[in-house]
């Protein structure tokens, strides 16, 4: 990672990712243009829910309501995961690209299994400005929260070690989209209007979300 304002010349970060020992060979380095290119551009984002969340799912847990304190888990847990959605969509908006281009990739799944590189990231975003920390084995606190790396390029798929190819067609690969769908709120809000049984209809497919 380039300092923005000397790019090319002051290095702040350097994030290690590893490569499939088979298949296609794909590092997640492989969707940036290599040293000595023109500078490629990176996004980084970190969200929470907060930590109120964890206080009071503790709070539940302590008066017996289980169930209520599953409920707000996954609510907490859902926030999260759509806030990072919708920043994602930011970047892509933001880049000029499609918006189903590229991927957004989260330490501690398949493509980057080193969670130790979120101490690196934590440096570059000042995430503890926004209450989150990093666990003894690097997990990240409060849990209803995500830290990721977006990759712009038209051929980034999720993959794993020993999983997943490049797309063979070269073809921009489609991404999974909440926006405009029926699972994006406000398109639930527009049926509402007119068939209030839509709504009813759609609102579980919203706890369906792909990383």
């Amino acid at each position: 990672m380039w300092d923005p304002d000397r790019p090319g010349e002051v290095e702040l970060e350097r994030l290690v990712f590893p490569r499939q020992p088979r298949h296609d060979r794909i590092c997640l380095a492989d969707f940036y243009r290599p040293v000595g290119e023109q500078p490629d551009v990176v996004a980084l984002q970190a969200v929470t829910a907060g930590e109120e969340v964890t206080e009071l799912m503790a709070s539940l847990e302590a008066d017996g309501e289980f169930a209520e304190q599953l409920f707000v888990h996954g609510l907490g847990v859902q926030t999260a995961e759509g806030m990072a959605e919708w920043l994602h969509a930011r970047v892509r908006s933001d880049l000029g690209i499609e918006p189903a281009q590229g991927r957004r990739y989260s330490w501690g799944y398949p493509s980057c299994p080193e969670q130790s590189e979120l101490t690196k990231v934590f440096s570059l975003l000042d995430a503890p400005s926004i209450g989150l920390r990093l666990s003894g084995g690097f997990a990240v606190e409060p849990e209803q929260s995500t830290l990721a790396i977006v990759a712009h390029h038209p051929q980034a798929v999720y993959f794993g070690m020993k999983s997943g190819f490049l797309p063979k067609s070269g073809k921009q690969a489609n991404d999974e989209l909440v926006a405009g769908t029926d699972k994006d709120p406000a398109r639930l809000a527009e049926l509402s209007d007119t068939d209030p049984a839509a709504v009813t209809e759609g609102e579980p497919a919203l706890a369906e979300t792909s990383s």
